[in-house]
């Protein structure tokens, strides 16, 4: 048996308090605050999302993107990077305007990973409607890049 010295009671006392439910555990460093690099492929997500400007707005995802989001009937739509930028560029195809904002966004950033939540409302031919929304995102190596996004009206 191994006897229990006062810096390991300490700490053990300290692992129990920050378990304890509601306790407080300060970020990492590295997520404090994301970098400005983020920030602006979350703004460019919303300021490219636009007709003439679609294709630009295509290059702030990875290749392998999905998009998912549940749909009326209980199920849930999965979409490839292609299929999504298909189904954007039918709408702008179709609408006079169509434009989203979104609202409250929190971004979190751990090393190469992040998370942005938000919600949104998306403007079609003088229509809205609100959701939620969280995007992926990984520093690629060669920036920042969206990974899946995953959203509910």
């Amino acid at each position: 048996m191994y006897p229990l010295t006062l810096p390991a009671i300490v700490f053990c006392f300290g692992l129990l308090a920050a378990a304890a439910p509601g306790a407080q555990v300060p970020p990492p460093a590295d997520r404090a605050t994301p970098t400005d690099a983020l920030r602006r492929v979350v703004d460019d997500y919303v300021r490219l999302y636009r007709h003439d400007s679609l294709s630009e707005w295509k290059a702030l995802f990875l290749p392998t993107f999905t998009s998912t989001s549940p749909r009326a009937d209980g199920g849930v739509t999965v979409r490839t990077l292609d299929e999504f930028y298909e189904a954007q560029a039918r709408g702008f195809a179709r609408a006079t305007t169509m434009s989203e904002t979104l609202e409250n966004v929190a971004i979190q950033q751990s090393g190469r990973l992040a998370t942005a939540w938000a919600g949104f409302v998306f403007h079609q031919d003088g229509t809205s409607r609100r959701g939620r929304l969280v995007l992926t995102l990984v520093d690629s190596g060669a920036g920042w890049r969206i990974a899946s996004l995953l959203f509910s009206y």
